[in-house]
């Protein structure tokens, strides 16, 4: 029943792949401010919704791929890229989608968003800042806001944290879906202290009554009242709802209190799917749990509902939802079709179920990193990339692991049973991403994203009938996909409108009288990135038989530059398509993205940004291979501030750059100075780095846009700290010596 989706890469297939695009390299690409996190679609009204880190939702609109050569496809501001990338005559160039508004829905990340089922005529964003906002997909405008917040204030009412997992219902009215997540450990220590307040509070309440003499009956006290409200209150003020439960919302009422909590789910919730067709819901917890169940009406007082179908089983103990719980393993996404599902587990295994069958196992897809380990070793290998391409693909691979990507973010104790979400609002971008796979609108074929690029899965055949994206899975690790299937509404007169009048902007038949190409979309999210991907059916940088290759132009044309671009944008751009054998390519640059310190009170693990800051990690690295951090010292040790090293002097006075003397500052806004553990270089002034630099162990924001961010301890704090407390002399100089022994980087 296991297989290995990785080794049986097959290209025959009894069935179609006419509504998902398989082309190697995607068609364009559109940028956020920060990290995309997000990503649906709605077929009825040809949209596409995107949000970000920053709480910005983005709405786009579906133009037609088979455009005449003129259609620019308008919505983002004009570039030399985005001239470049105006659509031809075949669609080979086309924009795919316009820019038609934004939203700045949140402050801070983006915990859910998605359209309603089945038609996606509404939308929801939920962020951490408490707010749910609702939208018309018709008229992309925002239809309705509910603030928990508030909810949270008012003792007489539970209290929840919304969750990243939601499912928006169209029914006899609009159904939010959203799950509750454990508190952060900042949270988790507020509700402790508020415990043991509350725990002496009524103590000394008790106390207090026990101390009156027995002189009987009393009136009623003035105060009587006001010490009735106030216990009321104490008794409330940490009612908070177990992260395990699903809160269900109106979106038409828009009441911060849910309709219903329900708590099918003891531990917190890491993947939540609906199957629309029949109206069941699927989820699954950090504790491996799996429900099948129906949603239930909001009037009802079970959780039952007379609306919905029978379930799948008649028990659970006849199905395989346990197989979970047995491998000790969990879910972190879930996709449904009308007869499967399919789930992503933290084992980075997929199980493919069978609704048809009494939620059966039916088969596992192996995505485990050894079982691509074995392929590279292989000579007859079928990846199509070299030890050295793995190598980087296989780092992203554990970097991806340390950021939850694959873990859902949350951490549960085995003894006290305590959930702990490991993501608070203030994390990186990269970690309030999600993984995502998805069926296509048949269900008979699975799209996984994975290290080689997006799998198309033939689920009868259990194997892999396409691979889409290969060909940019060195420069983006899709981890999110979304299916835009063909016929997509786009509007005639806009079009007609762009082309002067001309009816060949809306002729649905090609020349020669042959149906036009599908038009279907596939959106891909990469990990850590401010681009999503929109794959067609056309390869843009398909040669057609040609030995030429595409030139850069055409490479680059595909970025379009709708927002600002940092210095890693226009890095990464003016190194795409060059070969690995040209001296000016990024393979020159330095892949490194962890250090480990070794020093004399114990190991310092760092996690490095190359993408960032290139020039200082080129320099850092360069000095960690030539052993010119070898034995040197920490010179200057300010506690609640900063540990600082990297001069051979070791007075603070000497070091330069691995290029002789001092090199500019790469000061990134995303990098800051905004916690504690954070690594960045030391200098004199402006566009003064040379070796020295310093690990902070408090926020420092007044270091904000001074000093150049590069890094971050991610293991081994505690040795920090230790450093720290070292006593030093009134010059900040450390009375005992405490050294960095060698620097390894990987």
């Amino acid at each position: 029943m296991e297989s290995s989706s990785s080794t049986n890469n097959g290209s025959n297939s009894a069935l179609p792949l006419q509504d998902i695009p398989t082309s190697e390299h995607y068609q364009v690409s559109y940028m956020h401010r920060s990290t995309v996190t997000h990503c649906c679609t709605s077929l009825r009204h040809g949209y596409v919704i995107t949000g970000s880190t920053d709480g910005v939702v983005k709405f786009w609109k579906r133009v037609s791929t088979t455009a005449t050569a003129g259609s620019n496809g308008g919505g983002a501001p004009p570039t030399s890229s985005a001239a470049a990338a105006g659509s031809g005559a075949d669609g080979t160039n086309s924009r795919c989608l316009e820019f038609v508004k934004s939203y700045s829905s949140h402050v801070g990340p983006l915990l859910a968003l998605c359209t309603s089922q089945p038609n996606g005529d509404s939308a929801v964003s939920i962020g951490w800042d408490g707010i749910i906002k609702f939208y018309d997909v018709a008229t992309f405008d925002v239809s309705g806001m509910i603030r928990t917040k508030n909810n949270n204030n008012n003792s007489k009412c539970k209290k929840f944290r919304l969750g990243r997992h939601a499912v928006l219902m169209e029914r006899e009215d609009v159904y939010l879906l959203v799950s509750t997540r454990a508190p952060t450990r900042e949270e988790w220590k507020e509700d402790e202290y508020e415990k043991e307040r509350l725990k002496q509070l009524k103590l000394q309440q008790q106390n207090d009554d026990s101390s009156d003499d027995d002189d009987g009956p009393r009136p009623a006290s003035a105060d009587e009242p006001k010490k009735k409200a106030k216990k009321e209150e104490d008794t409330n003020a940490n009612n908070w709802v177990t992260p395990g439960s699903i809160l269900l919302f109106s979106g038409t009422h828009l009441s911060a209190e849910p309709l219903r909590i329900i708590t099918y789910h003891a531990s917190p919730v890491t993947a939540l799917s609906y199957n629309s067709k029949k109206q069941w819901v699927i989820s699954g917890d950090i504790s491996g749990v799996l429900e099948v169940w129906n949603v239930p009406s909001s009037s009802a007082d079970d959780g039952s509902s007379s609306e919905n179908g029978p379930l799948p089983f008649q028990s659970k103990f006849d199905t395989d939802m346990y197989a979970l719980m047995k491998k000790k393993t969990y879910a972190i996404d879930i996709a449904v079709s009308d007869k499967h599902f399919a789930l992503y587990c933290s084992d980075r295994k997929v199980r493919l179920f069978s609704l048809t069958k009494g939620c059966k196992l039916v088969c596992i897809y192996d995505e485990r990193l050894k079982v691509y380990d074995k392929m590279i070793s292989n000579t007859s290998s079928a990846m199509g990339i070299d030890a050295i391409e793995y190598g980087k693909r296989a780092a992203l691979e554990r970097e991806m692991e340390d950021s939850y990507l694959l873990s859902g973010g949350v951490s549960s104790n085995a003894v006290t049973k305590q959930s702990i979400s490991n993501i608070n609002s203030t994390s990186e971008g990269s970690n309030h991403q999600h993984f995502h796979l998805t069926f296509d609108d048949t269900g008979n074929y699975l799209l996984l994203p994975t290290i080689v690029g997006v799998k198309v899965i033939n689920i009868q055949t259990h194997r892999v009938t396409a691979t889409a994206g290969k060909g940019d899975a060195s420069a983006f690790r899709f981890i999110d996909i979304s299916l835009c299937p063909g016929d997509a509404k786009v509007d005639q007169q806009l079009q007609l409108a762009r082309m002067g009048g001309s009816s060949a902007a809306i002729k649905h038949e090609s020349g020669n009288g042959a149906p036009p190409p599908n038009d279907s979309l596939m959106i891909a999210l990469a990990y850590d990135k401010r681009r999503f991907m929109v794959f067609t059916h056309h390869d843009p940088l398909s040669n057609d038989g040609q030995a030429d290759e595409p030139d850069e132009q055409t490479i680059l044309a595909r970025d379009i530059l709708n927002e600002q671009p940092d210095a890693s944008d226009i890095l990464d751009a003016s190194h795409l398509g060059r070969s690995g054998n040209d001296p000016s390519s990024s393979s020159q640059l330095t892949t490194a993205t962890q250090a480990i310190l070794r020093t004399t009170h114990g190991d310092i693990r760092i996690k490095l940004f190359p993408k960032e800051t290139p020039r200082t990690i080129e320099n850092f690295i360069g000095h960690a291979q030539s052993g010119y951090y070898d034995n040197v010292i920490f010179h200057r040790i300010i506690p609640s501030f900063m540990i600082q090293t990297g001069d051979p002097l070791g007075d603070g006075t000497g070091g330069e750059s691995i290029w002789g003397g001092e090199f500019e500052d790469e000061i990134r806004r995303e990098l800051k100075h905004d916690r504690p553990f954070t690594v960045s270089m030391a200098n004199a002034g402006p566009n003064t780095n040379g070796s020295q630099f310093f690990i902070t162990t408090v926020p420092t924001p007044w270091l904000d846009n001074k000093h150049t961010v590069f890094g971050r301890v991610v293991g081994g704090m505690e040795v920090v700290s230790a450093i720290e407390s070292v006593k030093t002399d009134e010059l900040d100089r450390p009375l005992s010596e405490v050294k960095i022994l060698s620097v390894d980087v990987s």
